[in-house]
């Protein structure tokens, strides 16, 4: 395999990775949690704290952080394999 080859292999892996981390970006970004409905053997609901949203309705703030960091996470991960990919893309010499 000559090095021409293995270059577009290795960009064609890095653009990938860049999609799958704008995607899970994206999907960070919108991510919500509804608050729990559990109540106790009283019928009694737990204190919250919860945020209505004019186009979500109500979510949990901090569970919604908590989820939203999760996804970022990925993101990340994907966004330095990208990253990476592309630095071993640079470091591949040309040939003509």
């Amino acid at each position: 395999m000559s090095a021409s080859n293995i270059k577009v292999i290795v960009n064609t892996l890095s653009a990938i990775a860049a999609i799958v981390a704008a995607i899970l970006w994206y999907k960070a970004s919108v991510v919500v949690v509804r608050p729990l409905e559990e109540r106790d053997q009283d019928g009694m609901t737990t204190l919250q704290l919860t945020i209505n949203h004019k186009s979500t309705g109500d979510i949990d703030p901090f569970l919604t952080n908590i989820e939203q960091s999760k996804w970022s996470k990925w993101a990340s991960i994907a966004a330095s394999i990208a990253a990476l990919l592309q630095a071993v893309g640079l470091l591949i010499p040309e040939t003509t």
